[in-house]
């Protein structure tokens, strides 16, 4: 307590709980505490139902990973972040990239998800249309929406790095004017969403 508050407080017996400059916030130190097993945290998380998203970079070769992480932090500016696994053969690209494209995945095309998910897979072969788009970025056709993003931070979080980007594009494609449904991760599953019976939807353009 300051010598100011003191004061206070000896001429008015209510104490610095009336104090409208100097409010009492009481702190209530928690005991450290081991992190939780990560079964445990893997079986809890699985009950949180995902967007899916497939990050891509590369200037020269095109790299690619699906992402269930993808999270808006700011509207002013506009900053999303993800997160990419250590182990990832797309890692280091994306680290030392300057820009990425984020696509967002429309209800069909969980195949489209599943390629950019596994492991040796051929993300960029025949079976995916793709193109060269804004800033040199590879970019999938046919998605619900894409981002373009230039990377600000890459920050070390535990088995992943978190990647923060400024957002510099944006727009729907075609995939929203064919369904406009999101692809949605849950239990360990891909699936449609579905707006309850009635819901009122956006306008579509």
């Amino acid at each position: 307590m300051t010598a100011v508050s003191e004061a206070r407080e000896a001429a008015d017996p209510a104490g610095p709980a009336d104090d409208p400059v100097h409010p009492v916030h009481p702190v209530h130190p928690l005991p450290p505490a081991d992190p939780v097993d990560p079964a445990a945290f893997r079986s809890v998380m699985r009950h949180h139902a995902k967007g899916v998203a497939v990050i891509t970079a590369g200037q020269d070769a095109p790299v690619g990973f699906c992402a269930t992480s993808l999270t808006s932090v700011s509207l002013d500016p506009p900053l999303v972040s993800f997160t990419v696994g250590l182990a990832a053969s797309a890692r280091s690209t994306v680290e030392r990239a300057r820009h990425v494209a984020v696509h967002l995945l429309a209800e069909d095309q969980e195949e489209l998800a599943r390629r950019f998910a596994r492991s040796g897979a051929a993300r960029f072969g025949p079976a995916t249309s793709w193109h060269r788009g804004a800033l040199g970025l590879p970019v999938l056709d046919d998605v619900l929406a894409w981002l373009a993003v230039s990377l600000v931070r890459v920050i070390p979080a535990g088995d992943h790095a978190l990647v923060i980007g400024s957002v510099v594009g944006a727009g729907t494609g075609r995939a929203a004017r064919r369904a406009g449904r999101p692809l949605v991760h849950h239990d360990g599953v891909f699936g449609g969403f579905a707006p309850p019976e009635g819901a009122p939807g956006r306008p579509r353009g």
